[in-house]
């Protein structure tokens, strides 16, 4: 954490911004794997990445550091797959 502690209710939120970004732009076929392959180094890749990308906050702002600090925990990562996994069901059954 560069800048200040989140809220879990602040986490969720990122999440939810997070599924939103994906399904606007139909990039669930590429994101789900991509979030099982980082889950298991995601606490590690969370804390060095944080501080690897704490010079990018001066271009991007402090919302690099709520993605850092919301998919650092594995859990948040598995939150993330489901709410994505689910849209992608419903979407599907509706285009049927």
């Amino acid at each position: 954490m560069l800048y200040k502690p989140r809220t879990q209710q602040e986490i969720d939120q990122i999440i939810q911004r997070t599924a939103d970004a994906i399904e606007k732009r139909e990039l669930e076929e590429v994101a789900i794997p991509f979030f099982e392959t980082i889950r298991p180094v995601a606490l590690v890749a969370g804390k060095l990445g944080g501080a690897a990308l704490a010079f990018m906050i001066p271009f991007f702002g402090y919302a690099i550091d709520d993605y850092m600090v919301a998919f650092q925990e594995p859990q948040n990562i598995e939150k993330l797959l489901k709410i994505i996994e689910e849209r992608r069901v419903a979407r599907k059954e509706r285009e049927k």
